[in-house]
């Protein structure tokens, strides 16, 4: 709000029509207004009544408007019209509707590493251009860049304090004057040296810090020991506050944050190319852990390979397992089966006698057999007149309770039964004499030789299953590693392109649908490559190698030196927000460019 003291809003300034306010700075009050002319909302900054009464004001306002008006650069607002009225000197300018940086970084969202890194790349190239054109900001902040709409675009505004090098007229600005927000300053500024658009580097690293770290590099409960931070101490390392952090990044900004002008970059333009490296890098690092979550090609191929053969591999071993194992309990029950009926016929005649002895002594001759789990003898009446187990002999026959049956034929009931932990099968034959029964034999035969046999039969097949997948593993896993190298190949081509080496080319032939690609990605690079070379000349080189951030090599200011004012003269600062602008006048003992005393 303005103060009591401050005229009232103007309804109209010249032919714009005021709709509102939009701020008031240490000099000048912002309006957002329409201009009829060009059926356009704009932003009107209009001198304040005391500010303009002043010679040194008035001239530092039109001195941001004729040099701010030379800029044309899309991260840059532009400048319409400057002329006076009655309240005072006003500037017209770019209307921007959005947040300030200052604003994003206060509403707690995370800005993404990479956004900051963006950022950074659009403000040097901005400084840069404005740079170029003899233009020093002096104070970047992030309350004086803003980000329109949803855009990730970032526009400076607010040259409120620019000084334009000229020749035309004798610099206003004294030496020892210090002109800028604090926690933004550089060194020299600080110490009210003679600052060029290297200090505006050095107010960009401040603020990559705190995009990066979300904290500013300089914090201080007292003015005083503020400035002596900025110009003493070394900030706190970044990847202690951001472990992770790419060590390019950091590089960059610890250069950006020298102490002296001549160890920073040199020039806006060096910082971008160093800021496009790391993107590089941070795309490299996104894209090594999105391959890291993605299955290769090879793998996919070698698994789905692997496993429909040993679908098809289990289904076969488990259909030839249990057909052998089917004919092998045939061929077990048919020899028990015979058995059972041989012994029916041999001891039949004993039975009808009674020759109890014989039985006895026929029985210890079969149970000699090691597949024999024991054999029972039973006379008419039920009663067991032979056995394996002697204890049985003169008993009652009584069946095995647990047993299930398997098969009847003619007479005969053979059954599975659980005998002392075994598995034994169970033939139960009727003794005849003339079709008459006179007893039965109950035979029992162990599983052990079949089951053996069985699991011989399994190991085999999964033997034989494990060999397979094995070998269709091997050959799979080679030959889609094979089939995925031109995959690769033409990768590694792209990757050339995206770094600009448009001259690569892929010189591997292929009489396949490769092939076919490969042709017209050289055909693609050729033209890519013949509309580079029909642009005109730029004035710069090309951007294929990655800077040298430790090169502290001193190199010519590309920026003209600020020149010293006379002593004794005073300045004023002006800042279109509400954070201090601090003014420090150098007594005249003090130190000059040279380092020694005045």
């Amino acid at each position: 709000m303005l103060s009591d003291s401050e005229p009232q809003m103007p309804e109209r300034i010249g032919r714009f029509r005021i709709l509102g306010a939009l701020g008031e700075g240490a000099m000048a009050n912002v309006y957002k207004a329409f201009d009829p002319e060009i059926n356009r909302t704009i932003a009107i900054k209009l001198l304040r009544g005391e500010c303009a009464a002043d010679p040194e004001y008035r001239y530092r306002f039109l001195q941001e408007a004729k040099a701010a008006g030379k800029l044309t650069h899309p991260n840059i607002v532009t400048i319409y019209d400057v002329g006076e009225v009655e309240e005072g000197p006003y500037i017209a300018m770019e209307y921007l509707e959005g947040r300030t940086l200052e604003q994003m970084m206060a509403s707690g969202e995370p800005i993404p590493i990479r956004d900051a890194v963006d950022f950074g790349i659009q403000i040097a190239e901005a400084l840069d251009y404005s740079h170029a054109h003899g233009i020093v900001h002096r104070d970047v902040k992030p309350s004086n860049i803003i980000s329109p709409g949803e855009s990730r675009s970032l526009c400076i505004t607010d040259f409120g304090i620019a000084h334009m090098d000229t020749m035309e007229k004798p610099q206003r600005t004294q030496m020892g004057a210090v002109l800028g927000t604090p926690q933004y300053m550089s060194p020299e500024q600080v110490e009210g040296l003679p600052v060029d658009g290297r200090s505006d580097l050095f107010s960009l690293g401040v603020i990559l810090y705190q995009l990066v770290t979300g904290e500013k590099p300089f914090v201080s409960e007292t003015l005083t020991t503020l400035l002596m931070k900025i110009v003493q101490d070394e900030p706190a390392p970044l990847d202690q506050k951001v472990p992770g952090i790419p060590p390019s990044l950091q590089k960059v900004i610890e250069k950006l944050l020298k102490k002296q002008p001549e160890q920073r970059f040199q020039s806006g333009r060096e910082v971008s190319e160093a800021l496009r490296w790391v993107v590089r890098e941070i795309d490299e690092r996104e894209e090594q852990k999105a391959q890291a979550k993605i299955l290769p090609l090879r793998i996919k191929w070698t698994a789905a390979m692997a496993l429909m053969v040993t679908l098809a591999m289990l289904l076969g071993s488990y259909l030839v397992y249990r057909k052998q194992v089917d004919a092998m309990t045939r061929l077990a029950l048919d020899s028990g089966g015979s058995l059972a009926e041989f012994i029916a016929i041999e001891s039949a005649e004993a039975v009808l006698i009674q020759d109890w002895i014989a039985i006895e002594t026929f029985v210890n001759e079969v149970q000699d057999r090691q597949q024999i789990s024991y054999l029972r003898i039973v006379d008419h009446k039920g009663i067991v007149r032979g056995s394996t187990s002697s204890g049985d002999i003169g008993k009652p026959f009584r069946s095995p309770q647990m047993r299930r049956r398997l098969m009847q034929r003619e007479g005969m009931v053979i059954s599975e039964v659980a005998r002392d932990g075994e598995d034994v099968f169970d033939f139960e034959v009727p003794i005849l004499f003339q079709k008459k029964v006179i007893g039965k034999v109950e035979l029992g035969l162990s599983q052990a030789a079949l089951n053996a046999s069985a699991e011989l039969t399994l190991y085999t097949m999964l033997a034989l299953l494990a060999a397979v997948v094995l070998t269709v593993v091997i050959v799979a896993y080679l030959l889609a590693a094979r089939m995925t190298m031109p995959i690769k190949l033409l990768k590694q081509a792209l990757r050339k392109i995206r770094d600009g080496n448009l001259g690569y080319r892929i010189s591997e032939t292929r009489n396949d649908e490769f092939g076919q690609l490969f042709a017209e990605y050289n055909m693609m690079a050729e033209a890519l490559y013949s509309a580079k070379e029909a642009e005109p000349v730029v004035d710069g080189t090309a951007d294929t190698e990655p800077p040298d951030l430790d090169d502290e090599t001193v190199r010519r200011p590309e920026y003209a030196v600020e020149e010293a004012a006379a002593p004794g003269e005073t300045t004023g600062a002006v800042s279109q927000d509400d954070e201090p602008t601090i003014i420090l006048l150098a007594s005249r003992t003090g130190r000059g460019s040279d380092g020694k005393e005045d």
